[in-house]
C-alpha cells in the first residue's frame, strides 16, 4: 500500500491544476450524484443547521460544493510531495498568532474540519512555529506510513499515543518548547455531553477544555477556505478568553466547550460550502 500511494502521489503531481479540477469535478459527480455517498446525511445536517434560512435547493448546492471541495483537498494533499501545501496561501490575522506566541507558553490552535486543514497546518507551521497534533493511525501500516511522511514533509507533526498518558505528556512538551498544538474539536464523541450546535444538542468533545484547564496556554481559532485549486486563505482570529473559576471545573469545561461550538458555528455559517458535513454531529 505504501508504494502504491507514493506512485499515486507522483502521478497526481504530473497533472496541471486545471486537469486536477476536472478530475475533482468528475469524482464529485460520481460520488455525490451517482453513488449519493452520505448525501442523505449531509442534507439532514444542513436541514438542522440552516432550517428555513436556506431553501432545499441551496442546501443541495452547499452539499455538492462541500463534496467538491473535499475531493480537491484529497487531491491537493496526495500530490503535496511535489507541490507543497503551504504555497499559494494568503495569511490573514497573523498578528493574533504572533501576539499569542509572544507570551512564551506555546499556543493551542482551535481548528475543525473545514477546507484543507492539512494545508492550514502547513501554512501555520511554516509561518510561525512547528505544529503538532494528537492523531490516530490511518488504515494499514503502509497507508499510515505514507500519511505520516506526507504530513511531516508539510510541517504537521504527530504526538504519539502508544500508551495511556502519552498524549498529555506530548502536549506538555510541545507547549514548553513554545510550539503549537492543534485541536480538532468538531467530531461527536461517545459519552460526551450534548451542547447546542446550530441550535440543536450535539455530542461535544470537552477534552480540549479539560486539558486546557491543566495546561493553560493561549487558544487561537484558525480556519481556512478555498479560493481555487491549491489556493487558500488562512485566517487567525483573536485569542479566546476562557473561563477559569475556582471550584467550577465541570462548569467551566461546559462553558468553554460551548464557546468552541459557537466559534465553529459562526465560521461555518460564513463558509458553509467548505465544511465537512459528512460527520453526524447530532446522532
Amino acid at each position: 500500500m505504501y508504494y502504491l500511494m507514493r506512485l499515486l502521489s507522483r502521478t497526481l503531481g504530473l497533472l496541471s491544476p486545471t486537469a486536477l479540477e476536472r478530475l475533482a469535478a468528475t469524482l464529485t459527480f460520481f460520488v455525490f450524484d451517482l453513488l449519493r455517498f452520505r448525501r442523505k446525511l449531509m442534507l439532514q445536517n444542513l436541514d438542522r443547521a440552516f432550517r428555513t434560512t436556506k431553501s432545499d435547493r441551496e442546501k443541495l448546492q452547499i452539499a455538492r460544493a462541500a463534496v467538491y471541495n473535499f475531493v480537491q483537498t484529497l487531491l491537493e494533499t496526495l500530490r503535496s510531495s511535489t507541490s507543497p501545501l503551504a504555497q499559494n496561501i494568503e495569511l490573514r490575522g497573523a498578528e493574533h498568532m504572533r501576539a499569542a506566541l509572544a507570551k512564551g507558553r506555546g499556543v493551542y490552535v482551535l481548528c475543525f474540519h473545514m477546507g484543507n486543514w492539512e494545508a492550514m497546518a502547513a501554512k501555520v507551521s511554516k509561518e510561525f512555529a512547528p505544529v503538532y497534533a494528537v492523531m490516530k493511525t490511518i488504515g494499514s501500516p503502509g497507508m499510515n506510513r505514507f500519511v505520516e511522511e506526507l504530513r511531516t514533509y508539510n510541517g504537521l507533526h504527530w504526538i504519539k499515543r502508544d500508551k495511556k498518558g502519552d498524549g498529555f505528556r506530548g502536549i506538555r512538551e510541545v507547549l514548553a518548547q513554545g510550539n503549537i498544538v492543534g485541536f480538532i474539536i468538531d467530531q461527536a464523541r461517545p459519552g460526551e455531553p450534548r451542547l447546542p450546535f446550530f441550535g440543536h444538542p450535539a455530542k461535544t468533545n470537552t477534552s480540549f477544555a479539560a486539558i486546557w484547564r491543566r495546561m493553560q496556554a493561549p487558544i487561537v481559532p484558525v480556519h481556512i477556505h478555498r479560493v481555487g485549486f491549491g489556493q487558500h486563505v488562512v485566517t487567525c482570529e483573536p485569542e479566546l478568553t476562557m473561563d477559569h473559576n475556582k471550584g467550577q471545573v465541570s462548569e467551566d469545561a461546559l462553558r468553554n466547550s460551548q464557546q468552541f461550538n459557537d466559534v465553529v458555528e459562526r465560521i461555518v455559517r460564513q463558509y458553509p460550502e467548505h465544511y465537512f458535513w459528512f460527520h453526524n454531529r447530532w446522532k
